[in-house]
Parts: structure tokens; C-alpha cells; sequence
């Protein structure tokens, strides 16, 4: 009785010892076999899609390229100008009318120098809003900051005329790289 015991003993000790070592490393390896397939599988989609996606990025570069994407002007006070006629020219066409234009110091952001007008104006609602919007997609692309809306009430006016005051500031982008950049 006490060597079948011992023999059972033996026999658990070596299947704790060697048994359970090997199943777990068996496991081990087809787990990293299979992440190795999903890899495997993911890199071959990846592969597939290289192609266009480096065509794509050929378009976007050659897009990038041939869009106006900062301001134009050799120094700070000649991209202001122009900032200044092209936000004027946006209002005008919407029948916004501009009380005064302020300029702001210009930033260095790295590479780009930050220009930035502060403009008074006086519209009716919806062209403001058409003049925002205007200015929020024009080309070049153009930042709105600190806006202030005040409503101008008067008497005798009906409820169709009334007219908003807005302040706000826009900024623009202007490389450093541009000819005479140093310029300030």
C-alpha cells in the first residue's frame, strides 16, 4: 500500500513538475502563433492599401503646393494691407458696413509671423453671419477671435431694420520665408 501511494506521489510530483511546464508553453507558442497570423494578415492589407495611399499623399502634396495658404506681402505692414482689402472686400460685397480697422503687434509662431487686424462693423444679422462665415473659409485661411455683438436699438426703427454692432479680430499667417522676411 505505502509503494502504490508513493508510486501515485511520483507520478503527481512529475506531472506538476514536467506536465504542466509543457502545457503551458505549448499554449504560449500557439498563442504567439496566432497573434503572428493576425499580424500577418493586418500588414498584408496594409500592403495593399501602401499604393494608394502614397498617390493620395502625391495629390495632397501637389494640392498643398499650388494653394495660398499664408498671406502674401515681402513685410508685416504690406500683409496687413492686404488682409485689411480682403476682409473689406468680403464685407462689402455683403452689404457689411466697417467702422474702424485696428492693427495688432505681429507674433512669431516659428516659421510663420501672425498678423492680425481688430475691426469694428455694423450689419444687419444675416450678413453678418455671411460675413463670418465668409471670412471663416476664405482663402488664405483666416482665423476669428474675440467676437462682440451688440444690438442697436433705436426708436422708430421696425423690427426688420435692426442693426448689430460686431467687433472681432482676424489673423492671418505670414512666412518668414517671404522675400524680405527679417523685415517687421
Amino acid at each position: 500500500m505505502l509503494a502504490v501511494t508513493t508510486l501515485v506521489a511520483v507520478i503527481g510530483l512529475a506531472y506538476l513538475v514536467i506536465a504542466i511546464p509543457l502545457q503551458d508553453l505549448y499554449l504560449e507558442g500557439q498563442a504567439a502563433l496566432e497573434d503572428r497570423g493576425m499580424m500577418a494578415s493586418r500588414l498584408t492589407a496594409a500592403a495593399k492599401e501602401l499604393p494608394a495611399l502614397r498617390a493620395q499623399l502625391t495629390a495632397m502634396r501637389a494640392a498643398a503646393a499650388t494653394s495660398k495658404v499664408t498671406l502674401e506681402g515681402a513685410n508685416d505692414a504690406i500683409a496687413s494691407a492686404d488682409l485689411q482689402s480682403h476682409v473689406e472686400a468680403l464685407a462689402t460685397s455683403l452689404g457689411v458696413t466697417l467702422g474702424s480697422t485696428e492693427a495688432l503687434t505681429a507674433v512669431d509662431r516659428g516659421a510663420f509671423r501672425r498678423i492680425g487686424l481688430r475691426f469694428a462693423v455694423q450689419s444687419d444679422y444675416q450678413n453678418l453671419v455671411k460675413l463670418l462665415g465668409a471670412i471663416d473659409t476664405s482663402v488664405p485661411p483666416l482665423i476669428l477671435d474675440n467676437l462682440h455683438i451688440r444690438s442697436v436699438t433705436r426708436p422708430g426703427l421696425m423690427a426688420g431694420g435692426i442693426k448689430l454692432n460686431a467687433g472681432f479680430e482676424v489673423y492671418g499667417i505670414r512666412s518668414n520665408d517671404a522675400p524680405g522676411g527679417a523685415q517687421r
